[in-house]
């Protein structure tokens, strides 16, 4: 049968030829149309849910509102969990759903639980907001406006009013939020002595204006034959009539109040390249290209620094620069790859015909298996790029197995051409299908494991399926058809060079067959050499599970150096915003001084319903991002950045707390820090009193740089004690009370200011900040009732007390997380320490205490990748039972597969890498490439027993004739994962363990497969 397929092969090129190059071609066009990112998006479908209620505290935000969503949410299907923060007028509460979740069916589902309860809820909260957490919802690109011309008022008004809409028309763009700056509005602000003198009560003032600055349609005048409409138009079109409004007799608004263009007090700043800007953060489409969509408004940056030449635009973040740049990366890893597999292969082969071959062979199947990509839908990332690179050693082995077969019966069997062809394709044939299928059969299961694992490295399994279905094919059409002619080739000058290589190739391939006979040989005669080999290995066995696998260590996922990092300060509480952009100012200047920087993105507080900027704190919280050149050229990694700016930024004055992390910090956006102690409780006070205690334990845990806690207890505000029975005696309520100082204190929009052709202003009404800005001046202000003015000490108090300065929930409790980040430690070590330094802390029954970083996530994940292990392993196994129509033999191939183990473990040692899920991909890639070569040699000495060789013989004629190919796949798929292992490109980092676990694992497992196999074969086969 395998004739006939190779007979029919070898008579139909122009088919063959015609076929590849339509694959080709779709492989170039797909190459340009291919979407370019970093990482496939490996985050759960969330919802983001924003509810705003002006003039809230944050206690009653996250009682009234956020603990009554949460409940409901928690109803909705596939809920993974529920958290919100929550500072003074917005909560935000978020619902984590598990990867099967449509994001789409989430958001809906979301909205009708909302809708469920919304007579639960305040009356008076502003519509809420539903926001889907996507991979698009990270700005692709944040510019920073700024201009020496335009106050930031003005600047602000402009952006909203011009720009914003220029770049949401643009293709691909999905939502451009804006942050910073000041909103443009109309202030009315009163002299509250003035109003005490005049008798004038602020509310009855308030009432007056907004109803006479209101346009009303009074109803219509009708005739025989017409009918028109009469209106009364009192709203106001100018500065000048607000200020001429009667408010009494006499008294006009200018008389009490003054009245101009300002903004109210600003809770929100943003600073891009250190300049006091206007920040755009654009948002893309969920399936739009990122560095297309970039490029897109790239350009039309360049058409708007022409429109407005006395703006200033500047890029301040962009995911451009590390996606191009690790994309090139990549493509000079595969080519530096495909360089130094292909010498490997050459000196192996001491063929210049047969390298023709493997060249004239990589082109094809690269461009076959990026033409599968896109037909599959798959996209140039980090993940799947390693998998191209992964590919090359597979595909060298396919090509070369059956080049190097062909060759084999053309020199030593003399066999014309075609019949070499013929002969040495049909006899590898098989062996290279089931190594193939083996292969596949090792990785498929990773695709079904679920979860964190199958969302990360689906891609790179998908993408190595795809390479080493177009490999075989390749190898079983294409090879043979071209090695018909190149091989053939009878040019003197290859001949001579040829021959001269071929001497050491084959002097050395003989050093290697002899040892390894002559092992097989002294194994078979002495038991004692034999029980020598056996104790060696388990031996080797006991010190690789038992010494060098814990001190390996664990980790979920490596750390990268992208060159971004993130700094975020909570400065002390209750200092101005103005005090705390001159703490953020002193950071940027250390961050420019510490090492070349490419862009700063840095805000203060946050914005109602903007999740892409803004620290989600108060006006003491900064977040900044510093992008630092990229490591290729830079002396310093990015840890030792991070640590040169802890020890600067710590001497600020005024700073409370200081993180610094690089991005990447955590495998996942949703794990907020490499150690995530997270404390539930009812009670704030004592959650507080254990958080110091564990945040301390933290701070002493060896491998920890930087510790913190979510919230602090140290926000100090002022709390209104009324007396209530005082207040009804002078016939107000505690509502009234309320209202009344909130309309002095915060201000209140009582109604819009008309432009032509603009959105109209709001105009607010507010009192000299002189007269309210100590407790006191409050306490002495004069506050109407029905029966006289009086003061308002007279029915309340203002006391001072400390709360959090944001709340935090999950899971309906109370929370409060205690972070640690790492630079390169591994996890399980850090997890030791950790749990070394906090024995001594006693939790009470109504405290909970989980750790939910990245070793939740890693012990879910590693059971998973277990499982995917064992699921393959017999997967091979009954594949290969029919294949050998054998119990016995794929027994002994799998044995192959744990003779890795050793290699693998100490290579990850001897680099410093940790056990981590790239790791075990790695392992299981590994087990597909040893088992591979442990079929061939297999396969060959079957062969021979067919003819009556008996087994010892006939294994030793397999090392003979398989040492050569064996040796030269391990060593070329060695090679060609060196650029894997040491991270030769921006976020590669993430998977040098599995090249490195493949480099070791298949050197060592190679050499011991070679030595045991035999012997194994030999003990249970039939002689």
């Amino acid at each position: 049968m395998i004739d006939k397929l190779v007979k029919t092969i070898l008579h139909r090129p122009f088919f063959i030829f015609s076929f590849l190059a339509l694959f080709v071609f779709l492989g170039i066009n797909a190459y340009f149309k291919l979407d370019k990112k970093l990482f496939p998006n490996s985050n759960r479908p969330e919802i983001a849910v924003v509810i705003v209620k002006p003039s809230a505290s944050a206690q009653d935000m996250a009682t009234d509102v956020a603990t009554v969503v949460e409940k409901e949410l928690y109803t909705i299907d596939y809920v993974r969990r529920v958290y919100s923060s929550t500072i003074d007028e917005v909560s935000v509460i978020r619902v984590e759903f598990n990867y099967e979740k449509d994001i789409n069916d989430a958001a809906n589902d979301v909205a009708n639980a909302l809708d469920k309860i919304r007579s639960q809820l305040p009356k008076d909260i502003q519509e809420p907001q539903i926001n889907k957490i996507t991979a698009a919802t990270a700005p692709i690109i944040t510019l920073g406006v700024s201009s020496e011309n335009l106050t930031l008022i003005d600047l602000r008004e402009l952006i909203e009013t011009n720009i914003q809409e220029e770049f949401l028309k643009l293709d691909g763009i999905a939502n451009v939020d804006i942050f910073g700056g000041y909103k443009k509005e109309i202030q009315i602000v009163f002299d509250i002595n003035k109003l005490n003198s005049l008798n004038l009560n602020l509310n009855e003032v308030i009432n007056i204006i907004d109803s006479n600055n209101k346009d009303f349609s009074i109803g219509n005048i009708e005739s025989n034959s017409s009918k028109i409409l009469l209106k009364s138009t009192n709203k106001k079109l100018y500065i000048n009539e607000l200020e001429n409004l009667l408010i009494a007799p006499n008294i006009r608004l200018k008389d009490i109040a003054k009245i101009d263009f300002n903004h109210f007090s600003n809770s929100a700043i943003y600073r891009g390249n250190g300049k006091d800007s206007i920040a755009l953060a654009i948002q893309r489409n969920l399936n739009t290209d990122v560095v297309k969509t970039i490029e897109t408004v790239e350009n039309k940056l360049k058409v708007l620094k022409e429109q407005y030449p006395y703006l200033n635009f500047e890029i301040t973040d962009t995911q451009k620069t590390t996606i191009i740049q690790s994309n090139e990366n990549m493509i000079e890893s595969l080519r530096d790859a495909i360089i130094m597999s292909t010498l490997v292969v050459f000196l192996f082969l001491a063929s210049i015909r047969q390298i023709f071959i493997v060249l004239f062979t990589i082109p094809i199947v690269y461009f076959s298996t990026i033409a599968l990509m896109w037909l599959f839908g798959l996209e140039f990332n980090i993940i799947t790029l390693t998998g191209v690179i992964l590919a090359l050693g597979l595909l060298l082995d396919d090509t070369v197995v059956v080049v190097e077969n062909i060759q084999r019966h053309y020199e030593q069997f003399h066999e014309d051409m075609e019949e070499a062809v013929q002969n040495g394709t049909s006899e590898i044939m098989f062996a290279d299908f089931s190594g193939t299928l083996t292969t596949m059969i090792a990785l498929f299961p990773i695709l079904f494991v679920g979860d964190y694992p199958q969302t990360i490295f689906g891609p790179l399994i998908t993408t190595l399926l795809l390479a080493l279905t177009a490999s075989y094919f390749v190898s079983i059409t294409f090879v043979p058809l071209i090695s018909k002619k190149v091989l053939a080739l009878d040019f003197k000058w290859i001949i001579y060079i040829e021959k001269q290589f071929k001497k050491i190739s084959d002097f050395i391939n003989r050093i290697f067959v002899a040892f390894f006979i002559e092992a097989f040989k002294n194994a078979l005669k002495s038991k004692l050499v034999l029980f020598s080999y056996i104790f060696t290995l388990l031996a080797l066995f006991v010190v690789s599970a038992k010494v060098v696998m814990p001190l390996v260590g664990q980790e979920l996922m490596p750390a990268m150096d992208t060159g971004a990092v993130k700094i975020k300060v909570a400065t002390t509480p209750n200092i101005s915003i103005k005090e705390t952009k001159n703490i953020l100012q002193k950071i940027e200047k250390i961050s420019y001084e510490t090492a070349q920087v490419d862009t700063i993105s840095a805000s203060i507080g946050s914005e109602a319903g903007v999740l892409t900027l803004g620290s989600g704190g108060g006006i003491n919280d900064i977040l900044i991002t510093v992008n630092y050149i990229n490591r290729f050229e830079r002396d310093e990694t990015i840890w030792e950045i991070e640590e040169k700016l802890k020890k600067e930024i710590s001497k600020i004055k005024g700073i409370k707390t200081l993180e610094i992390s690089d991005a990447g910090a955590t495998a996942m956006a949703s794990i907020k820090a490499n150690i995530d102690v997270t404390l539930y409780g009812e009670d704030f006070k004592k959650l507080y009193e254990k958080a110091l205690k564990y945040e301390e334990a933290m701070k002493n845990t060896r491998g920890i740089v930087t510790a913190s806690k979510s919230w602090h207890m140290d926000s100090k505000i002022y709390k209104l004690n009324i007396d209530t029975q005082k207040a009804l005696e002078y016939g107000i309520s505690n509502e009234y009370l309320v209202n009344s100082l909130q309309s002095i204190l915060r201000g209140e929009i009582i109604s819009s200011y008309k432009r032509k052709n603009e959105t109209p202003l709001p105009i607010r009404i507010l009192v000299e900040n002189s007269q309210i800005n100590t407790p006191k001046k409050i306490e002495n202000m004069l506050i109407h009732t029905p029966k006289m003015s009086i003061p308002l000490s007279a029915i309340a108090k203002i006391e001072t007390v400390k709360q959090p300065n944001i709340i935090t929930r999950e899971n309906l409790y109370y929370t409060i997380d205690i972070f640690g980040f790492r630079q390169n430690q591994s996890i399980s070590k850090l997890m030791d320490n950790f749990e070394k330094a906090s024995q001594n802390i006693i939790l009470p029954n109504d405290i909970k205490m989980k750790h939910t970083g990245d070793i939740e996530q890693f012990e879910d994940s590693s059971k998973r990748i277990i499982k995917s292990v064992a699921i393959g392993l017999v997967l091979i196994f009954l594949v290969m039972v029919p294949m050998f129509e054998s119990l016995k033999i794929p027994l002994v191939i799998i044995f192959s597969i744990p003779l890795t183990i050793a290699g693998a473990s100490w290579i990850l040692l001897l680099l410093d890498y940790h056990s981590s899920m790239s790791a075990m991909v790695g392992f299981i890639l590994l087990a597909g490439v040893i088992v591979n070569n442990a079929i061939l040699l297999i396969h060959f000495a079957s062969q021979k027993l067919k003819i009556g060789t008996c087994s010892k013989e006939a294994m030793i004629e397999s090392i003979k004739v398989r040492t050569r190919p064996v040796l030269m796949t391990a060593i070329s798929v060695s090679v060609g994962m060196i650029p894997v292992a040491f991270g030769w490109a921006i976020g590669m980092e993430r998977l040098a363990p599995l090249g490195a676990v493949v480099i070791g694992g298949l050197i060592v497992g190679t050499f011991l497969t070679l030595l045991f196999i035999p012997l194994l074969f030999v003990w249970i086969v039939k002689k």
